[in-house]
């Protein structure tokens, strides 16, 4: 195993307890582990991130993405 990091980032209590449903997992560390787990090794993963619009100064949040495609399509 490479070397560790400690992160931090703000996420809604909201969408913590949405991650922890969707993953089965009674902690926040165990389920954000899951999600980043899943997000790196899934196939279907890796097709999103490719769909994802990069701007100039790098990739545009996935929440940016769902918003703006909402609007297009109406």
């Amino acid at each position: 195993m490479g070397k560790l990091l400690i992160v931090q980032t703000k996420i809604s209590s909201e969408k913590v307890e949405m991650l922890k449903i969707k993953t089965g997992k009674n902690t926040i560390k165990d389920a954000l582990s899951e999600a980043v787990y899943h997000y790196i090794y899934c196939p279907l993963a890796r097709k999103i991130d490719e769909s994802i619009e990069r701007s100039r100064r790098g990739r545009k949040p996935l929440y940016l993405k769902e918003i703006s495609d909402s609007h297009e399509s109406e």
